[in-house]
């Protein structure tokens, strides 16, 4: 079985505040976040998630971050004609600010002494960080076979593990992710694995704010836990094209 085909079977409806969503509308965390979301930590400019999870309807959220990229070269592949979401047009586009991200500001759930606290913030390592909300529309020609109707997707240029903790693993309510893509690079100029054994598999889970899936690229180890949706294809992703696999959460 494919994994669309196998994620066809996990569709949802779109989130009403997607749904009756007019340009010139304000953010709303708490619409978003109560929303399946699909976290991409160092996510470059890879759309890859996006097509398996909106193109089966099974997720119309989604939240990039990555303290590698500028704004400039994520709006560049959103304009380009064959990088960007084929099929989509630009609703709107909300320029946020970490306020409206965490209102009410973060604390850290890390040790001291497990990585050097000015790499460790949410508005991270590049020199121009930013935070944007892209809502897409899907073409008037193209019908629910191609994909979901709107899909909804926050960029951010800040520190991935920095970021889950802030946005998902603050009291009150934490919002827990419905997946999230995992991949590791050899000589990315990430302090720390997204994988198993790293810094953001621990604050997920001394918070208790872990997923129900992961898709995890075929040379990243997987979170304690989960375990491979067996007899389901890999799907490449873009980045480096490796085989990503859904993995789906064993241990409660």
């Amino acid at each position: 079985m494919t994994l669309y085909e196998y994620l066809r079977g996990l569709r949802e409806s779109i989130p009403a505040w997607l749904d009756q969503f007019r340009d010139g509308a304000r953010f709303s965390r708490q619409d978003f976040f109560a929303s399946r979301v699909v976290y991409y930590p160092g996510c470059g400019t890879d759309g890859h998630p996006v097509r398996v999870f909106g193109s089966t309807h099974s997720a119309h959220c989604f939240v990039y971050a990555d303290y590698g990229v500028t704004q400039a070269a994520v709006e560049q592949e959103l304009a380009h004609p064959e990088h960007g979401f084929r099929g989509y047009h630009r609703l709107t586009r909300l320029q946020l600010s970490e306020r409206d991200l965490v209102p009410a500001g973060w604390t850290p759930h890390i040790r001291a002494g497990e990585v050097a606290q000015d790499r460790y913030r949410f508005a991270a390592v590049t020199a121009d960080p930013f935070g944007f909300l892209e809502v897409l529309e899907r073409n008037h020609d193209l019908d629910d076979n191609h994909g979901a109707r709107r899909l909804a997707i926050l960029f951010l240029g800040a520190d991935g593990i920095a970021a889950y903790d802030a946005l998902f693993c603050q009291a009150p309510g934490h919002s827990v992710p419905f997946a999230v893509v995992l991949q590791d690079h050899g000589f990315s100029g990430n302090y720390d694995r997204f994988g198993k054994g790293g810094l953001l598999e621990r604050i997920a889970k001394t918070c208790e704010v872990v997923p129900p899936w992961l898709l995890v690229a075929d040379h990243t180890d997987p979170w304690g836990g989960f375990e491979r949706v067996p007899d389901l294809d890999g799907d490449p992703g873009r980045m480096h094209a490796p085989l990503r696999f859904l993995h789906e959460r064993r241990e409660k």
